[in-house]
């Protein structure tokens, strides 16, 4: 099955450590705080893409609408590796959450202090300790590149790349593991 973002492939014949798929967790300190998020029916996602947040109502604890990152965007989550909603395993993965389901999000917000593996875009080579931007390119919007470029990417405040990239699989998919410490 061919995703947008993240393209898997088989396992590895000898895994490597902290080569996370993504949408998991690298590390993760204090309370996991991830919250429901509901997408439009004609939206599909990929676990571990970033996508553009709206509060879903006046609760400080209801779920968040969620849509594709655009250059107006200002708050983000990313959508993590969860059992919720998976009907099946295709070519060894279950790539992204079932249609027409809520999934988990987990705010980017100034808050948080931990790192997660989420797609790099093609052709990007971010450093450890660069700075992160989520691309808003057509067919790209959720990845994250090393620049803002003209409308190409939109920064992620106070987030930077804890690794260089790594294919997790035998796929073409490249990851990269981001961070936000306080």
């Amino acid at each position: 099955m061919a995703t947008r973002l993240f393209q898997y492939g088989d396992f590895k014949a000898v895994p490597r450590q902290n080569e996370w798929l993504t949408g998991v967790f690298a590390t993760a300190h204090g309370v996991n705080l991830n919250k429901t998020g509901f997408k439009p029916i004609n939206l599909t996602i990929e676990y571990g893409e970033i996508v553009a947040l709206a509060q879903n109502g006046l609760d400080a604890n209801a779920g968040y609408n969620i849509s594709r990152v655009e250059a107006s965007s200002t708050k983000f989550g990313v959508v993590l590796r969860t059992t919720d909603g998976q009907i099946g395993v295709e070519d060894d993965f279950i790539e992204r959450p079932r249609s027409r389901t809520a999934v988990s999000i987990y705010p980017l917000a100034s808050v948080n202090n931990f790192q997660v593996a989420v797609p790099v875009e093609a052709g990007q080579e971010p450093t450890v300790g660069g700075a992160v931007y989520v691309s808003v390119a057509s067919g790209k919007e959720g990845a994250v590149r090393t620049s803002a470029g003209t409308n190409e990417g939109v920064a992620l405040a106070g987030w930077t790349f804890a690794t260089t990239k790594y294919k997790p699989t035998k796929g073409s998919g490249e990851a990269v593991i981001i961070q936000r410490v306080i």
